[in-house]
């Protein structure tokens, strides 16, 4: 590898950590540039000509810019991933496929109840969530289940980029829709799981995910006392 990866970075955003999580598990060495989502500077020069799209994170390797964390992660295993790292990016079709298909799933229905939560506080003033986005949110719980009703993992018996999205994803997710036992108990299982296989991974995910709690009750608090 020559040179150094770049990851534009901030602590606060799952897709971030996600891309930092999977990094340290092939050893990868990332120079972290941070940027401030809540002062705008993704919408600004020089960000913005790196990435059209203004989102975080984006992973510039040489010459090579690539963003969305689902699409990094792929991109990481398939370059630098050791053999021993193969299961975390089936190479199987049918496995990589399955794979694929449940980090769409992250992408496309649990992050967007998060975000759709998590801006109208952040940004537009809101003083509540209301309950529809709640219990849709409850809906893709459900669908989750369903996927780990066989299976210890999303994909088979291993560990993959699929399981290490959404489980950071489904973190913060419970700040507005709490896991239920009688209801998710794959769910929760999974997440201890995940976490033992992963030694890092409450260290580097839970302080990260009570500050963005602190941070969602005092807006909201704000909010409500605004005019």
């Amino acid at each position: 590898m020559s040179g150094k990866l770049i990851l534009y970075n901030i602590d606060l955003s799952p897709p971030v950590r996600t891309v930092k999580t999977v990094a340290k598990l092939l050893g990868l060495d990332l120079e972290l540039r941070n940027i401030n989502l809540l002062e705008g500077e993704h919408l600004k020069e020089p960000y913005a000509r790196i990435n059209p799209e203004r989102v975080v994170p984006t992973l510039i390797d040489g010459d090579f810019i690539i963003w969305e964390s689902h699409a990094i992660c792929a991109y990481l295993v398939d370059k630098y991933g050791k053999e021993k790292d193969c299961a975390l990016y089936p190479k199987d079709l049918q496995l990589r496929a399955k794979c694929n298909q449940r980090m769409i799933f992250d992408a496309a229905s649990l992050f967007v109840r998060l975000r759709d939560c998590s801006r109208p506080i952040f940004f537009q003033g809101h003083k509540e969530v209301p309950q529809e986005k709640i219990d849709l949110i409850y809906t893709a719980y459900d669908i989750l289940e369903e996927f780990l009703a066989i299976d210890p993992f999303l994909v088979g018996n291993n560990l993959t980029i699929a399981d290490i999205s959404a489980s950071i994803t489904i973190l913060p997710l419970e700040i507005y829709a709490p896991l239920k036992p009688e209801k998710h108990a794959k769910i929760i299982a999974w997440l201890k799981r995940v976490s033992k296989t992963i030694p890092f991974f409450d260290k580097m995910n839970l302080k990260c995910v009570e500050e963005v709690r602190q941070m969602i009750h005092a807006a909201l608090e704000k909010n409500r006392h605004s005019s």
